[in-house]
């Protein structure tokens, strides 16, 4: 049992064998936040996540995530 940290790549195919098999979106973003990457590392396998979504639900979250920050 190797006891070596995972690498980006490791945690690349983590993340798409997780999207392939439909887990819940949050739970891909809390996997890639726990990971032990970088920040940047971490942004970019959040964009390859979010772009795996359908379109209609990637717009329904960023007009809400604008609802909670703009000022009505």
């Amino acid at each position: 049992m190797s006891s070596a940290p995972l690498s980006l790549g490791d945690y690349h195919d983590q993340v798409e064998g997780m999207i392939q098999a439909g887990e819940l979106f949050g739970v891909v973003e809390d996997t890639i936040n726990a990971a032990a990457l970088a920040e940047d590392q971490k942004a970019a396998l959040w964009l390859l996540a979010w772009s795996s979504r359908d379109s209609s639900a990637q717009r329904r979250d960023a007009l809400a995530a604008l609802a909670l920050v703009t000022n009505c």
